[in-house]
């Protein structure tokens, strides 16, 4: 036994071998110890003293060390707070095994030479019960000894993990400020940006919320995660109002909150402005690992938050431009170019998946007339309020479109042509409600209508050419039997075809 307990010592007084890095130094540690002193399980416990808690960093178990999770409450008479407290390793038994418990007590540095708080915790050695033995006494000062002279090399590994650290933050800055001087012309961007931020800082999750144009509320734009996974968190919604949100409040530049006092350690709140003007929040966060996000890393984000936000302002502004030169700023509609690839789009879903598609083709009755008598002012009120009506009445997955003057073409995919019908009888009554005041007038107010013609697919037409010609056809139809009326491409040919044979027949 004596003997044992010589090479034993010997062993713990070698100097550990070199590590790149704390991951791997931990592994090393509980991977030998697991060896010297043949335990069947081994894990890495830090003692979080803010919340009483010892937490599992890694655990070796079946021959391999991997990053577990596990919480254990610090009370006063368990064996942990024992050993903790005198820094005096014991061994025990209990119905699940044998047991030793060895602390450890280290100083930090940080990377300014500066003294932080040291790094405290355990090593907890298993044994079954039936295979294993008691951890004897030597035992126990053997592996408390050999566990302090290892983690005496822990900021060894550190400081080789910080310098890559450090190497690989001179990279990012220069990758980072080439997206962002990139991003500025696809919304698209607002992906690259998050992923950049959490690929090359490596935090857990990374959030974007912009404050809205009216700058009534702060809403969710994407979300980043470990894996690289982006998803849209376009469903939050947070009114900025004080009290309504902690990050309606850290906008507000009002109160932080318990919340964010007591994780401020792992997560960063970072509202983004732009000449003066905050435009959004910015949140990264190690929730999940419980990492604490280090000064550098903080220091280089913040001297991002300028680009960042300048970035999606500009993303933001390029959409606005683009969407202003796809849709009629009067009707609010979109324009005929924006509808030319839509239709392409909707077209080809309804072929592949053999889908119905009704497209509604409406023209405002004796617009001209509207126009020649009462002035552009009140034709512009005409074209405003049925473009109204239009966007009130529409599914999610209609799409409008203002196609030349007073025409407008409505796309309804997954529509029948008798569905198509009904929604155009309900906007045609709709508009016949329109009343536009014209004071100079002698009925002292306008009255609307529209005469809408109806083509579906594939019933009607097999090609886009084909189904617009067939729309078109019926509504010139309408317009050339007493306007004010709908009517279906299917029907219209009928009366065309009865009204040939007619012909022939008188002839």
């Amino acid at each position: 036994m004596k003997k044992t307990e010589q090479i034993l010592r010997g062993m713990a007084r070698e100097n550990p071998v070199f590590f790149e890095n704390r991951e791997a130094f931990l592994k090393g540690l509980l991977e030998s110890t697991a060896k010297l002193f043949t335990a069947e399980r081994v894990s890495f416990y830090y003692c979080d003293e803010k919340n009483g808690l010892l937490r599992l960093m890694m655990r070796r178990f079946g021959g391999a060390s991997f990053e577990a999770e596990e919480n254990v409450r610090l009370s006063p008479d368990s064996p942990a707070s024992g050993v903790l407290g005198s820094l005096t390793p014991a061994a025990f038994k209990n119905k699940a095994g044998y047991f030793l418990l060895a602390p450890f007590r280290i100083e930090i540095y940080s990377s300014d030479a500066r003294r932080e708080a040291p790094l405290q915790g355990l090593v907890k050695l298993e044994r079954s019960l039936k295979k294993g033995r008691r951890f004897s006494p030597a035992e126990a000062a053997l592996a408390h000894e050999y566990i302090g002279e290892f983690m005496r090399s822990y900021y060894k590994a550190e400081f080789v993990g910080l310098n890559k650290k450090y190497a690989k933050n001179l990279a990012v800055i220069t990758e980072l400020t080439e997206i962002f001087a990139n991003s500025l012309r696809v919304r698209e961007s607002f992906k690259h940006i998050l992923s950049g931020i959490q690929t090359y800082f490596g935090f857990d999750r990374v959030r974007l919320y912009l404050i809205e144009e009216n700058g009534q509320k702060l809403k969710g734009e994407l979300s980043s995660d470990i894996r690289g996974q982006i998803k849209s968190i376009a469903y939050e919604e947070i009114p900025l109002e004080a009290g309504a949100h902690r990050f309606a409040d850290i906008v507000l530049g009002h109160s932080s909150g318990v919340f964010m006092e007591r994780y401020k350690d792992c997560v960063l709140y970072m509202p983004l402005v732009v000449q003066g003007v905050t435009i959004g929040l910015l949140i990264v966060d190690n929730l999940l690992s419980q990492q604490k996000i280090e000064p550098g890393e903080l220091a280089m984000l913040k001297s991002f938050a300028g680009q960042i936000g300048l970035a999606l302002d500009n993303v933001r502004l390029f959409d606005k431009v683009e969407e202003l030169s796809l849709y009629d700023e009067l009707t609010k509609l979109p324009l005929r170019r924006y509808f030319n690839q839509r239709f392409q789009e909707e077209f080809y879903r309804a072929e592949r998946f053999k889908q119905p598609l009704a497209v509604i083709w409406a023209d405002i009755d004796y617009f001209k007339e509207v126009n020649d008598t009462y002035g552009h002012q009140i034709g512009d009120r005409v074209l405003k309020e049925v473009g109204r009506v239009i966007l009130s009445n529409l599914r999610k997955i209609d799409f409008p479109c203002r196609f030349g003057g007073d025409e407008i073409i409505i796309l309804l995919p997954q529509a029948t042509g008798a569905e198509a019908e009904k929604l155009a009888q309900r906007l045609a009554e709709e508009i016949r409600e329109i009343r536009i005041p014209v004071p100079f007038s002698r009925t002292r107010e306008l009255m609307v209508s529209v005469s809408i013609g109806i083509s579906t697919f594939p019933q009607d037409a097999s090609a886009i050419e084909t189904l617009l010609e067939k729309a078109d056809d019926a509504l010139y139809w309408v317009k050339s039997h007493g306007r004010g009326r709908i009517a279906l491409a299917g029907e219209v040919e009928k009366l065309k075809a009865e009204a040939k044979k007619e012909n022939m027949g008188q002839g």
